[in-house]
């Protein structure tokens, strides 16, 4: 009698245990989905289709939905909207005066880095498509100064390492604007799914309107 009542006990303890682990593990999904950064107010790209190692690039970044934030933070309005029959980029928002930081001072590390001293959670450029006349943030884009200011083949690119991301720029290329520098540069499209990939240069859904904005 005393065996079966000790199994009985065992096996009510045995499923207490396993309902404490359930809840246990219910609410730890519920912590973690309260955690993690919601953006759901902004784009059309599914937080899941960017890779883990860049939710901290959107948060850092989320606040840029604000074109008045990123002009007050130093990014300076564009000459024109890019595109091409094929794809566009869209209105580049560039922090130029970290771009051409070397103009100040050769010597400076930091000038020939990528990110707004040489943070890389802080891309030099914000990127925006203009629908129904307004501007809405689609990407970002990281923009590294040539440091011997010439186009060479081969040349080194900079790499971005984020976690187990380590894409390497594009360039070295030309100037886009009459400001530029030659220069290295790298999109990532977190805010709007691009077909062509995350890194590509041009996003075929991105196109430029017949006024600006």
């Amino acid at each position: 009698m005393m065996g079966w009542f000790s199994t009985v006990i065992e096996r009510r303890t045995l499923l207490g245990w396993a309902i404490v682990a359930i809840v246990g593990a219910i609410a730890t999904v519920a912590l973690l989905a309260l955690a993690r950064p919601s953006f759901a107010d902004h784009g059309d790209t599914d937080y899941d289709d960017v890779p883990a190692e860049l939710e901290q690039l959107r948060e850092a970044t989320d606040k840029y939905h604000s074109v008045s934030k990123a002009l007050k933070d130093g990014y300076v309005a564009p000459e024109r909207c890019v595109s091409i029959p094929s794809g566009g980029m869209g209105y580049h928002y560039v922090n130029r005066a970290d771009v051409n930081r070397a103009l100040v001072d050769p010597s400076d590390p930091e000038a020939y880095t990528a990110g707004v001293g040489g943070d890389p959670l802080k891309p030099e450029a914000m990127l925006y498509e203009a629908k129904n006349g307004k501007l809405t943030l689609v990407g970002v884009e990281w923009i590294v100064r040539d440091e011997d200011q010439v186009i060479t083949p081969g040349e080194a690119q900079p790499q971005l390492v984020f976690g187990g991301i380590d894409e390497p720029f594009h360039g070295p290329m030309a100037p886009h604007e009459s400001w530029m520098p030659i220069h290295f540069d790298l999109h990532a499209w977190i805010w709007k799914h691009n077909p062509s990939g995350l890194f590509a240069d041009w996003n075929p859904t991105v196109s430029c309107p017949a006024t600006t904005p």
